[in-house]
């Protein structure tokens, strides 16, 4: 009979060794499950300390100071000015593009309520695929759903902590659009703050048909403890998850780029989060096609709504690229000051 090894001899509660290779092979998986740690998620002030090189003579450097020495990346500008993301100060004689990206729009099918779950007892049948939207209180989780549905679907309000259940919206006979209480502050006990906490974790832990969670992060502020908190909770269940950065039409579009670039670089520590981080403003519509296309492809409907979509899109793109080169070939250079 084989006997374990020094490797294993750390392994808790090993079932009985027997020679059977299945057995072998549910053992060392165990193991691979065991050593694996959850990965050091970071809030968005932690990261910037790591990415803006900071040394001994410039160590009591403000965030502020750190934040303005964040240099962002190139493709992030470019794609923020073309969908228009962030906001934009122009000096009095700066030059403006008289054009713009006309996007093709895309329309997801009718989404209605259809069910409210207070307790996991009450959750309907899972019978189509769902994907989740979480957030922080106020960070505009009702709100981007209506936009998204193109109607007045879920209530919303300036008060943080309105949805207190999680409500399930239907697409047509697709998917489920899950709109799920928000963590962190709200105005509510603490009693009622810990059954959503609970709520949530439970509905993550065990839907079947979930395939991905929304998570919503203000692009004023990041990913904050709360956030991360939540993050490392998706990961241990081997939850597929994916950031999306709201209200973008509140930072400035370089501030944007940067704190993109922050939020980027914490999705690269987890297999289960999504590389892509999205941005949308749901005051002005930018970024919603790019989130609703995502929605699509991940409940695999993207061959049934974007057939077309695709040639209206590089149409679309070869028309602002043949605009911007305009734009950039005619602009006066820059004269150097002596």
């Amino acid at each position: 009979m084989r006997t374990l090894t020094a490797a294993h001899s750390w392994m808790p509660l090993l079932a009985p060794i027997t020679p059977c290779c299945r057995h072998w092979q549910r053992v060392h998986h165990a193991a691979r499950v065991y050593s694996r740690q959850s990965p050091a998620f970071e809030t968005t002030v932690a990261a910037l300390q790591g990415a803006v090189n900071v040394g001994a003579a410039t160590k009591n450097v403000s965030n502020r100071q750190l934040f303005a020495r964040l240099q962002p990346e190139k493709k992030t500008l470019e794609k923020l000015d073309m969908l228009q993301l962030g906001s934009e100060k122009s000096g009095r004689f700066e030059r403006k593009k008289w054009f713009r990206y006309h996007e093709p729009e895309v329309k997801l099918p009718h989404i209605s309520f259809f069910a409210g779950a207070q307790a996991p007892a009450s959750f309907p049948d899972a019978s189509l695929p769902e994907v989740g939207v979480v957030g922080r209180s106020n960070v505009g989780k009702s709100t981007l759903v209506n936009r998204l549905c193109g109607s007045v679907t879920a209530r919303i309000s300036d008060k943080p902590g309105l949805t207190q259940q999680i409500n399930f919206y239907t697409a047509g006979r697709d998917f489920h659009l899950v709109d799920m209480p928000g963590y962190g502050f709200a105005f509510a006990k603490e009693e009622v703050s810990k059954s959503w906490h609970s709520l949530i974790e439970t509905y993550v832990r065990q839907r079947k048909t979930l395939r991905r969670v929304m998570l919503l992060l203000d692009a004023r502020h990041g990913i904050k403890a709360n956030d991360r908190e939540f993050m490392e909770l998706l990961d241990h269940t081997n939850t597929k998850f994916q950031i999306v950065l709201t209200k973008c039409d509140l930072v400035h579009r370089v501030d944007l780029a940067k704190r993109h670039l922050l939020v980027s670089m914490q999705t690269v520590k987890s297999r289960n989060c999504i590389p892509r981080v999205m941005m949308v403003s749901a005051q002005t519509g930018a970024g919603l096609n790019d989130l609703r296309k995502e929605l699509l492809h991940t409940c695999s409907l993207g061959q049934k709504y974007l057939g077309l979509h695709k040639k209206k899109e590089a149409i679309a793109l070869a028309e602002y690229a043949e605009q911007l080169k305009i734009f950039q070939d005619t602009a006066r250079p820059k004269k150097r000051r002596p």
